[in-house]
């Protein structure tokens, strides 16, 4: 079992970004920055501001899986530039 971490930044509001590929995971916690200005949006790759799961600044949510995936599968956008999605992962 190991840990994996990264952060999805907004860049500009409402730019979909993808989570870079740091492993496959069975369990992954996302939390939207304490210090972001707006909502963060996380889902899969259609995934838009204002659509999607929303997080408020401090917000996070975990999700576990049957069977590992890898944490690029997932992306986020923001009502903010410059917002962030951290993440962590049990492989």
């Amino acid at each position: 079992m190991w840990l994996v971490w990264g952060t999805i930044w907004a860049g500009e509001a409402g730019t979909l970004r993808r989570a870079t590929h740091k492993g496959n995971v069975w369990l992954i916690l996302f939390k939207a920055r304490a210090s972001n200005t707006g909502n963060a949006y996380l889902g899969g790759e259609d995934v838009a501001a204002s659509d999607g799961l929303a997080l408020t600044p401090g917000d996070a949510v975990t999700l576990e899986f049957a069977e590992p995936i890898s944490t690029s599968q997932f992306y986020a956008a923001a009502d903010n530039a410059d917002d962030a999605v951290d993440f962590l992962g049990v492989t």
